[in-house]
């Protein structure tokens, strides 16, 4: 089985898009094939969601109302009903814990409740005061990202940490030979792989959207009188980045104000991490399901706790370079 990292398995499309899953059963070909697909992963993650459900765990339950969102459309899945209860609950039960509103936040984004991702976030918020990624999910606009991050002190969506956790919830529920025959994905993977990679799909949903932010201070003109907050917005992205999205903002916000010298070191530092995803896309490809296997022993190590960092490590294990050679021009150079 080849098993793609970060967007594995098929999931994210097969449960981000469920009118798929609701073409007529009687059509053939590619289309119908994908339809079938998409359907058997709703039909799993409901089953998964409700198992998650029946526990009395705060993260359980978020994790339950975020796969639920994920299998249909609001108004048109088997769990509309039960949803804001399992919410409401895991809301209760984890108003202390970081993991259940991050989870929180994803279930509402996903099933198109604003006001509950943004209360979801200022309850996350409120207990890292300092922390700019639930800060960064509630800014309405660009100058209200620019006023996050005057307040934060630091930056930690700790992705990993949802992705560890989620992996061992995900794999007490790991799908039976029939579910798997119709996911149509080849030979089933060990439960702890197939958890890995699914849980690897949930932290993406976490993702602010950064385009306002870019506009103001990427935009044509520069950034102006904003010059301040964008500076400090992207150091607090590139002190200890922890997705590759979030070092590639801050590295483009970074860029726009720096001098010649400081635009070098930047480039170098872009160079790499495209680099190392254009590799991870290489061994994603390999047949041997290496990588699968990579991600969820790496997943296990604590003190990886940055998507890069393990990117580095599992190109490592795999005896790929973690650096560009010095011929090899990324996306952006090759635009030039």
């Amino acid at each position: 089985m080849r098993l793609r990292l970060l967007l594995p398995l098929l999931l994210a499309p097969a449960l981000a898009a469920p009118a798929a899953a609701q073409a007529p059963r009687e059509a053939s070909g590619p289309d119908a094939a994908d339809a079938r697909r998409a359907e058997a992963w709703a039909a799993y993650a409901t089953r998964v969601a409700r198992s998650l459900a029946r526990s009395d765990g705060s993260r359980d339950l978020a994790l339950a109302a975020l796969l639920g969102a994920l299998a249909a459309p609001a108004g048109e899945g088997p769990l509309d009903g039960e949803l804001p209860r399992w919410r409401e609950a895991a809301a209760k039960r984890g108003a202390s814990d970081v993991t259940t509103q991050q989870l929180l936040y994803a279930a509402a984004a996903v099933a198109g409740e604003a006001d509950a991702a943004t209360a979801a976030a200022g309850r996350w918020q409120a207990l890292e005061p300092g922390n700019l990624a639930p800060r960064l999910l509630q800014a309405r606009d660009g100058a209200s990202a620019l006023a996050a991050a005057q307040a934060a002190d630091h930056h930690r969506p700790d992705p990993l940490a949802l992705q560890r956790w989620a992996t061992s919830a995900l794999a007490r529920h790991a799908p039976t030979a029939a579910e798997w025959a119709a996911f149509g994905e080849g030979p089933q993977p060990a439960d702890a792989v197939h958890a890995a990679a699914w849980a690897a799909t949930l932290p993406p949903l976490l993702a602010p959207d950064y385009r306002p932010v870019l506009g103001a201070c990427t935009g044509r003109g520069g950034p102006g009188p904003r010059a301040a907050a964008c500076s400090q917005l992207a150091r607090l992205l590139l002190a200890r980045p922890q997705t590759v999205l979030d070092e590639r903002i801050g590295l483009s916000i970074a860029s726009a104000q720096a001098t010649p010298a400081e635009l070098a070191a930047l480039d170098a530092r872009a160079r790499g991490i495209d680099w190392r995803q254009e590799q991870l896309a290489v061994l994603a490809e390999r047949e041997d399901g290496r990588d699968g296997t990579l991600l969820a022993r790496l997943l296990a190590q604590p003190g990886i706790d940055g998507e890069d960092a393990l990117a580095r490590r599992m190109l490592a294990e795999a005896r790929m370079a973690q650096e560009p050679p010095a011929d090899w021009r990324a996306p952006w150079q090759r635009r030039r």
